[in-house]
């Protein structure tokens, strides 16, 4: 049986959930079945990332930075046929960059797959960036054979809004690592942490998305009424200064630490009781499964719901929170079952086999 020839396009393996999301993949799927020219537009790797030997590493010259406020359709003139080798399919795992969708779409492959990570509906409502970016780049979605979507709700707001007929637009969430979780979290950090304490965390980037905003706002009126309760937030962005202030103003100082990135953030999620995520919307969030696997107490608003499968939501976050107590043994998940219905479907569309939801 010939291996599976997949070229895949990806910007750089950079901090960001698209490049662990990637990472994941890579290392997941079956080394027997694929051989896989990942291209690359930048160095920059947080990770440090060991790749499998069956995924050959090329790096490209990217666009110029003024080509990001060209419409796709001018844009993808820009770029040219990187080799003549076929592949079965070329993917843009990317979606944001047009280098990435330009470059795949020249490969001479059967099949052309582009991802997309958000709900690009509400992504637009909060983000006038955003609007722009996406009235330049959306016509690229309509010159691939099928989209692959992260979760159901972002499916659903992808096809709204886009009008692509939804049996060309597959669900297919994001493979977690739990063996990488498992082998992280027993490492040691600086970090002191307070047992005595309900110890709350939350990982992300400090961004308006991500609602952190709506997080302090709520563990204030929780530390009102709780005294035993920390938050931790790991992550970093253009809101953190803000953030900060927010928290000094509402006097939480002693209630909230900011970590900044931790490129182990398990050891420190290891030592935790709960995990809070407020986001405005997602893609899907990956990070709330890693909390899973690591048998934290998960605390979302209802809304998020759509964007995960098998974690409930809270009605009231605030209420929850004040319930919340410490559990005596914690109940690790390996997400094996999750992991294997990923694998199989991701063979499934790379062979054209896409009948599933």
């Amino acid at each position: 049986m010939s291996k599976c020839k997949v070229a895949i396009f990806q910007y750089d393996l950079g901090v960001g959930g698209i490049q662990k999301s990637l990472i994941n993949l890579l290392n997941a799927i079956d080394e027997k079945k694929y051989d896989i020219d990942l291209f690359l537009f930048s160095k920059e790797d947080f990770y440090e990332t060991s790749l499998p030997k069956f995924v050959t590493v090329n790096y490209i010259h990217s666009f110029p930075s003024w080509m990001k406020i060209l419409p796709f359709r001018i844009a993808k003139r820009f770029a040219h046929k990187l080799n003549d080798t076929i592949y079965d399919v070329a993917i843009d795992f990317n979606s944001y960059q047009n280098e990435c969708a330009a470059f795949a779409l020249l490969c001479n492959a059967n099949r052309h797959i582009i991802w997309c990570h958000n709900d690009v509906k509400i992504k637009q409502k909060n983000e006038a960036r955003y609007r722009y970016l996406w009235l330049m780049m959306k016509s690229k979605f309509y010159f691939f054979d099928n989209i692959c979507i992260v979760s159901k709700g972002a499916k659903k707001s992808f096809v709204e809004v886009t009008g692509i007929e939804e049996k060309k637009v597959h669900v297919l969430p994001n493979i977690i690592n739990t063996d990488e979780i498992f082998q992280y979290k027993n490492q040691v950090n600086s970090i002191e942490v307070d047992n005595n304490k309900y110890n709350l965390i939350t990982v992300g980037r400090i961004s308006h998305q991500k609602g952190l905003d709506i997080l302090v706002e709520l563990f204030g009126k929780v530390v009102e009424k709780r005294k035993d309760i920390h938050l931790y937030i790991v992550g970093d962005g253009d809101d953190k200064k803000k953030l900060i202030e927010e928290v000094q103003k509402l006097k939480l100082n002693n209630f909230v630490t900011f970590t900044g990135y931790l490129k182990n953030p398990f050891s420190l999620m290891n030592n935790m009781d709960g995990f809070i995520l407020t986001s405005r919307y997602e893609g899907q969030g990956m990070v709330l499964l890693e909390a899973k696997s690591l048998g934290l107490d998960v605390f979302i608003p209802k809304h998020l719901e759509q964007y995960v499968d098998n974690i409930s939501g809270q009605v009231d976050l605030i209420n929850s929170l004040l319930n919340a107590s410490k559990n005596a043994i914690k109940r690790y998940d390996d997400l094996s079952t999750y992991n294997n219905s990923i694998i199989e479907k991701f063979d499934q569309l790379c062979t054209e086999e896409t009948n599933y939801e």
